[in-house]
């Protein structure tokens, strides 16, 4: 039986989420970052895009919680430098975390080199400074052995997280998704390896958590769910916690 809040609250696994403009929502993102700090404690990250980093910087000065921003988002088509330079200016802005799409599109059409040329290049660019998730854009993966594929592609040294999606895409994460990606976590841990997982795209609802609960902690176990190795991004979702939380 999986208890009804298997996690308390969730809410430290989150990465609370706004990725509407990438200019002109200053207001929105102050909103954001003062609703990272609840009474049930805070967010593991807020995720902006880089122009707000350095909003972010100034509204979260007490640290604790890490700002997080998009590289080569949300299409993963630009070219390697211009990726680099938009991951250097967001360094230099103040983000600690980032959340890069990789070429998924190049390597569906057989280019195997450029998931691991991309993500080595932004993994030193970050070293010390920041850590690194692959983002994999799994709702657009045509079957489970091409999703399982990408994310051993993007299992390089130095990435901290596997995150299934944009938020983008016509389809965000599925428990399908997650289950792949969890397989891979389970093979790489097996080899004395760990990395995270970060699960983002559509998830809104406690029940949907419930379901990642179930797919999640049999295999990785309940030590998992930290915010080191598991993040939820989301926007909508920290609503439903709080108000769940004054129930509970």
């Amino acid at each position: 039986m999986v208890p009804s809040s298997p996690y308390p609250a969730w809410i430290d696994l989150l990465d609370l989420t706004r990725l509407e403009a990438p200019a002109g929502d200053e207001d929105a993102i102050a909103h954001l970052c003062r609703r990272a700090r609840t009474r049930h404690g805070h967010v593991a990250a807020v995720c902006i895009y880089p122009g707000y980093v350095s909003l972010a910087r100034e509204l979260l000065t007490d640290g604790g919680i890490a700002i997080a921003t998009v590289a080569n988002f949300p299409g993963g088509d630009q070219g390697l430098e211009q990726v680099l330079a938009e991951v250097g200016r967001a360094l230099r802005y103040g983000a600690t975390e980032i959340d890069v799409v990789v070429p998924y599109r190049r390597w569906l059409q057989g280019d195997r080199h450029c998931v691991p040329r991309l993500l080595d290049a932004v993994v030193d660019l970050c070293a010390g400074r920041a850590l690194v998730k692959a983002i994999l854009e799994t709702g657009l993966m045509p079957s489970s052995s091409e999703r399982q594929a990408l994310a051993w592609a993007c299992a390089r040294p130095g990435i901290a997280f596997l995150k299934t999606s944009t938020g983008k895409a016509a389809h965000g994460a599925t428990p399908e998704a997650v289950e792949d990606l969890v397989r891979v976590l389970a093979q790489l841990r097996d080899t004395g390896r760990s990395m995270g997982l970060k699960i983002a795209g559509g998830v809104r609802t406690r029940d949907q958590l419930r379901r990642y609960y179930e797919i999640i902690a049999p295999t990785l176990g309940s030590g998992f769910f930290q915010p080191a190795t598991l993040r939820i991004g989301a926007s909508g979702l920290l609503d439903e916690l709080l108000a769940a939380s004054c129930h509970d």
